[in-house]
Order: structure tokens, then C-alpha cells, then sequence
């Protein structure tokens, strides 16, 4: 088997990328945060649905966070937090973008299934993704509570939310690493508050 040789540089990239995200991290205020448990926290007290949506690399996250808000906020003997993301039907996301336009797959979603009192989180690293937008847009027209998990400037995403967390950096891959922490420090912290 044949090995490949290394750049003498790769220690010292991997240590760059995991010292960057440490960084930035650390520049995320607390309190954004904690905004958005309050908004999801007041979606389940009064029945609401959460539901994510996000491209690419996003899209992934956005499974990941539903998928994490749903099964690890169970408390024995509490009604469960009902998540879903709408990244995850192929056969309805291209139905809409063949039919319509790719911009209309999340907001056409919303528009069956979104209640007065239920969350949008819209998940992108640059925040100007026009699908992520009209999702945003869609459910502020219904009565939903807007989140957004942001990178870059912050974009169309950020001005438009009721809530964001924003990841000050403009690498893509920083950015996502710090939505799966912020995911998984949500997910966290609402499961904390179920269970007092």
C-alpha cells in the first residue's frame, strides 16, 4: 500500500482551522443564544412546531438539529418538542423546484404546514441563500417566530429574524463547525429547561 506523502504544513492547518472556530466561538454572545432556547421554549409551551431549513452544508445541520431537538429534549412524562427539518423530503424539494422555482422549496413547505406560534430556524452561512429568505419572509406573513443561525455579514437573514445567532467569520467550514456547536448548545440548554 502506498502512502502519501504530507505537506509539512499540515499540523500546523489543522491547528489554525480548530484554533479559528475556538475563537470565534468565543465572540458569540451568550445571551443570542439564549434568546433563541426562549423562542423554541415558548413554541413548546404553547404547542407550537419548529422547523429547520438550510442548504449544502446548512441542509446537513439543519437535519442534525432537528433530529437532535426532537429525540434529545425528551423528558419521561412531558409532551415532546415536535421538530422537523424541511431539507429532508428529495421528492417534495424538486417537485417545487422543477415546478416553481428553487427559491420556493422551503416557503411552498411552510406555507401547508406552518401555524401562527410554531418557529422557522433558518440555518446559512452567508444568510442570503434566496430559498432561506423566502422561507423567513413566508413565515413572518403567517404569525411564525423567525430564528437565525448566521455566518459572513450576516445577510438578508439576519435583518430579517425575530432572533439570531451570528458566527462572525467568512470560512464556510468555521462557520458550520460553530452551528453544529450552537446546535448542539441549544439542544442542550432546552432539554436543562424541560427538565426543571
Amino acid at each position: 500500500m502506498q502512502v502519501m506523502e504530507r505537506p509539512a504544513t499540515l499540523a500546523t492547518d489543522l491547528e489554525d482551522h480548530i484554533r479559528e472556530v475556538r475563537s470565534v466561538l468565543g465572540r458569540i454572545p451568550i445571551d443570542a443564544i439564549e434568546r433563541v432556547v426562549g423562542i423554541i421554549l415558548d413554541a413548546y409551551a404553547n404547542g407550537g412546531h419548529v422547523y429547520v431549513v438550510g442548504n449544502g452544508g446548512s441542509a446537513t445541520n439543519a437535519t442534525h438539529f432537528a433530529c437532535d431537538l426532537s429525540k434529545a429534549t425528551i423528558v419521561e412524562g412531558r409532551a415532546r418538542l415536535r421538530v422537523t427539518s424541511l431539507a429532508d423530503n428529495i421528492a417534495l424539494l424538486t417537485a417545487w423546484a422543477n415546478d416553481t422555482s428553487y427559491e420556493k422549496v422551503f416557503s411552498e413547505q411552510l406555507t401547508n404546514l406552518l401555524n401562527p406560534g410554531d418557529v422557522v430556524i433558518a440555518i446559512s452561512a452567508s444568510g442570503n441563500s434566496p430559498n432561506v429568505v423566502s422561507a423567513i419572509r413566508a413565515a413572518r406573513l403567517m404569525g411564525a417566530a423567525t430564528v437565525g443561525l448566521v455566518g459572513f455579514g450576516g445577510g438578508r437573514v439576519l435583518d430579517g429574524v425575530d432572533a439570531a445567532v451570528h458566527v462572525p467569520s467568512h470560512d464556510y467550514g468555521v462557520v458550520e463547525d460553530c452551528h453544529s456547536v450552537l446546535e448542539h448548545a441549544i439542544t442542550a440548554s432546552t432539554r436543562k429547561a424541560l427538565l426543571a
